[in-house]
């Protein structure tokens, strides 16, 4: 009768790895976002100067 009851002690935050998970998704999304914006200022859109106008053939 003498036992002492066990107490819970929850693990910290970071400890938890749906902490981690939760966490990487937006981050990912702003990388993917960042390395979009970093290559679209790489490779701008080449401005025509002239426009061919094609005809199709009709068969």
């Amino acid at each position: 009768m003498n036992e002492k009851p066990t107490q819970f002690k929850p693990a910290p935050w970071y400890k938890h790895a749906w902490v981690w998970f939760i966490i990487a998704l937006p981050a990912s999304a702003v990388v993917a976002s960042l390395y979009t914006v970093y290559v679209a200022y790489q490779h701008p859109p080449q401005v025509i100067a002239k426009q061919n106008k094609f005809q199709l053939k009709n068969d």
